[in-house]
Parts: structure tokens; sequence; C-alpha cells
């Protein structure tokens, strides 16, 4: 896997963005020999839907034919903000502890799915108990503190997993990726804040919205470079997804996506370039008007629509179940037998 080097004399985003500019593309030919492998079993045309679909990207970013699921793992980055005092969400840092605690107890929803969908869970603390800055006062990182972060989410790809999946659990993440969907599509704070535990309390909700509206008056001007938004406003959870979305690019690693916050991390990127995430899909879309315009914005569908507000690996675990059985599919079924 190609690592982050930090240079004194360089910016440090300077190697982000080499790195996105040299992310390996899918292997052609895989793909024609899936895609030839699909059209023997799928008479007629279409028959096995989104199965077939899927197949096929499994085996395309796989760079084999027939694409296998046998090591899925899902990676939970957990972390803090500092937006989380002023308001915008019911949990707090204590609370966001007790989740971590859970999880790592094997107590979290996560767990179980993942348990039953024959996942690895990896759940990795970046600093909970530090919040970042306030990002209606000052940025959330610093270049180096956002380039580290990124790298860390790289490393955190480590296991040789076949399938990844990543999730976010942390006190005011979803403000935050709010705030970036904001930076990057403009439209009204107020539906970009209409995400977490702020749907179900409307004083959460205004205090979001007021939160991302200074956040983007604060930052004014300076928010044109995509990575600029992640520091600015995103923190390290959003920047340890990005590292970890490239990461599985270049280990050939296909990606799911859960919830709006790791969404929110794959938009920075598909500013960049769009093409750096289409070993990405998303595992499933919350009910929530904000997450599905947010994956439209980036051309993904989402596998599964169970009204899932959680963004902690629990939809893309479901979605790996669903990818197993394409992947079944695509080596088991004989010809026309489908």
């Amino acid at each position: 896997m190609s690592k982050l080097v930090f240079q004194l004399d360089q910016n440090p985003f300077d190697d982000i963005r080499d790195l996105i500019a040299r992310v390996p593309a899918a292997n052609p030919d895989v793909r024609k020999a899936a895609m030839s492998r699909q059209a023997e079993i799928a008479l007629p045309s279409g028959e096995l839907g989104r199965l077939a679909e899927l197949a096929i990207w499994l085996a395309s970013w796989q760079g084999q034919n027939p694409p296998k699921v046998e090591r899925p793992q899902i990676v939970v980055f957990a972390s803090s903000h500092g937006i989380a005092e002023r308001g915008v969400s019911a949990y707090g840092s204590a609370e966001t502890q007790a989740k971590i605690d859970a999880l790592t107890s094997g107590k979290g929803s996560v767990n179980q799915i993942a348990g039953t969908a024959g996942c690895g869970l990896q759940i990795v603390e970046l600093a909970p108990e530090l919040p970042t800055p306030d990002i209606t006062e000052q940025a959330a990182l610093s270049e180096k503190e956002c380039a580290a972060t990124f790298a860390f989410g790289m490393e955190a790809v480590s296991s040789n997993p076949d399938l990844i999946g990543l999730g976010v659990v942390g006190a005011g993440a979803t403000t935050a990726a709010g705030a970036v969907s904001l930076a990057l599509y403009g439209g009204a704070a107020s539906f970009w804040a209409m995400s977490g535990s702020a749907m179900k309390k409307p004083d959460l909700l205004v205090a979001k919205t007021k939160v991302i509206d200074d956040a983007l008056i604060h930052h004014r001007g300076k928010l044109d470079d995509p990575l600029e938004v992640m520091r600015r406003l995103g923190g390290r959870d959003l920047a340890a997804v990005a590292g970890a979305i490239i990461a599985a690019r270049y280990q050939n690693i296909p990606v799911i996506l859960d919830g709006f916050v790791a969404t929110a991390s794959a938009a920075i990127l598909h500013a960049i370039d769009p093409n750096c995430i289409d070993h990405c899909v998303a595992g499933s879309v919350t009910s929530r008007d904000s997450h599905h315009a947010l994956l439209d914005r980036i051309g993904k569908k989402p596998v599964l629509d169970l009204g899932l507000g959680l963004g902690d690996g629990s939809g893309a675990a479901l979605a790996i179940s669903i990818a197993k059985a394409a992947a079944a599919c695509h080596v088991g079924i004989g010809h026309g037998q489908n």
C-alpha cells in the first residue's frame, strides 16, 4: 500500500493530491470476463438485477473473476467534535465513549449484524476524548493534522480484507458532515442539517442549522479546495474515512460506505476527482433527504433502503451479506437456471 510521507518543505496536502491523481483503474479484462459470465447466467437479461451489478463491481475492483467475499471487514472510526457542545446533538463526549464501549464489548448493533454477515469488526479511536475545535470559530484541523489523520485512516486498512465497510460514530459528526455538504454543493444549511438526532428534536435542528451557517460564514473565501473543506469543517473522522477509501483503492478492495458522515467524506474525494470513488458503493440510505441528496450528488445508489440512521457500519454489514449472495450467484448458477 502506498503511504503518505510528509516533507517539511512541502504542503502536506500535496501527498494526498498525488495519491488521488494516481489511483489505479479497474481491470478492464476482468470486468469484461465478469460481464460475460453474467450474460451466460442471466437469461432473460437483467433477471438478477442489482446482484449482477454487484458481482461485476466486486470482480472489477478486486481484479479477479470470479469475485470472492471471504474476508469482509467493517472499520468504524470514532471521534468527537467541539461543536457537539453547541446543542447540535443529543449525545456528548460521554455518550460517544459509551457507544465506543458498547462496540468494543460486542454490544452494539453493528456487532450483531457483522457477526451474522461473517465480517471482522475493527474500532479505530481517533482521540474521541479530545474533541476537535469548534468549526464556527476555527478550523477543525491544521493541514498537518488533517494529512496525518488521512494517513492514519490509510493504515487502518491493514488486515487484508477482500471487501470493506466504513462507518463513523461520534458526537457532532453529522453536523460537520452537513457543513461539508453545504460547502461542496451549496443550498440551505437547514436542508443539510437534516440528519442524525436532529431529525427527532426540533431544537437540535435549529441549533444544527445555525452552527452550519456560522461555520460557513467563518470560513468564507477559504473553501474552494475540497481538502480545505475537509480540514476546516470535517474533522478526524472524515479525514480518516477518506484515507481508508484511497488505501482500499490501492489494495484492490471494494468499499461499502455507511451513513451520512462516510458519504460526506467520499464526497470530498469525489469533488477532487469523481473517478477516485468508483470502487465504492453505498450500503444503505437513511430516511433523511440530505443523505439521499448527497448520494445523488456523488452518483451512488444504495444497496439497501431500510431507514437505518446509525452510520456505524450496520448498513454496510447488511450490504456485505447481499454482496456475498451476489458473488455466490455469479459462481454457482448454471446456464439459464436463474
